[in-house]
């Protein structure tokens, strides 16, 4: 596997301890990935959202082969 980073935008529904559930246009329903699998810095500015009972849109680096994965390469 890859350690390079893909740049993508997701709808975030909610941000947990261990991971942040999105929306992507390819699969039903929400999606888990691990926060281990995004950028320390971009993992910082997730922290500070503000979702206020609903989701939001943030362009953030995602390990390369999670985004394959989800669609959002």
């Amino acid at each position: 596997m890859s350690d390079a980073y893909r740049t993508v935008t997701a709808l975030v529904r909610q941000v947990r301890e261990n991971s942040i559930m999105v929306e992507v246009a390819s699969r039903q329903g929400w999606q888990s990935i691990p926060r281990s699998l995004i950028h320390g810095a971009d993992e910082i500015k997730l922290d500070r959202i503000d979702f206020s009972g609903h989701g939001q849109e943030h362009t953030f680096r995602l390990m390369e082969w999670k985004a394959e994965e989800l669609g959002l390469a």
